[in-house]
């Protein structure tokens, strides 16, 4: 928790997800991680970070660059991205979608 109060989104390294795309829908698998509600999830997609914010203090930061050259996403994920308008978020067997801001 921040001296503020308010509890930061939870940083989660490469081996604690996975990124795909299931059938043309983007798809983030997060390992060992749980989610204690399943409405009122965004996504924001940058170039170098993934965000999937959460209701209330839930969220997480996803590291999409492994270096300078390897993108963890694979190809045609800001293309599905865009087209979707979501990503789908799977965390110990829950379903969530995250519908993209920004």
């Amino acid at each position: 928790m921040s001296r503020y109060g308010l509890q930061m989104p939870e940083f989660l390294e490469p081996d604690r997800f996975t990124l795909s795309l299931d059938g043309g829908m983007p798809t983030i698998t997060l390992h060992g991680t749980t989610v204690s509600n399943t409405s009122g999830w965004s996504f924001l997609n940058r170039a170098t970070l993934l965000v999937v914010d959460g209701p209330g203090d839930e969220g997480f930061l996803l590291r999409r660059m492994e270096s300078a050259d390897a993108d963890l996403t694979p190809e045609r994920w800001d293309e599905a991205v865009a087209s979707t308008g979501s990503v789908r978020l799977l965390a110990s067997g829950v379903r969530i979608t995250a519908d993209v801001i920004g």
